[in-house]
């Protein structure tokens, strides 16, 4: 009984939270977990495209790696059916965020 203090403290150390505000009221459905959800930080994609939502991840507790918070980032991307996150960079106290993009053509995904 001694470990459970621990194990709960290990476990509140591997936490991301990630915030939704949705831009647009139509709802897609989720894309699948292999989905590849590309990142653009200053460039916006080639294609045309409609904004769904802003996103933002958190580190909530202890040591929680970068790749940690993006991967958070990109499955709530998948979750709302987007595509691809525009503008991401680091907002107020080390936060990730970015605009969930969707792609208007099913073949264009650049």
């Amino acid at each position: 009984m001694r470990c459970w203090p621990l194990g709960f403290l290990i476990v509140l150390s591997c936490t991301t939270t990630t915030r939704v505000v949705r831009l647009s009221p139509a709802k897609y459905e989720p894309r699948p977990t292999d989905s590849p959800v590309q990142l653009y930080s200053a460039k916006l994609p080639n294609c045309p495209f409609e904004e769904i939502g802003l996103v933002n991840a958190r580190k909530e507790y202890g040591v929680v790696s970068t790749n940690t918070v993006v991967d958070a980032l990109r499955k709530k991307v998948r979750e709302l059916g987007g595509d691809a996150l525009v503008g991401v960079g680091f907002v107020h106290g080390g936060d990730l965020a970015g605009t969930v993009i969707r792609f208007k053509r099913d073949d264009c995904t650049q």
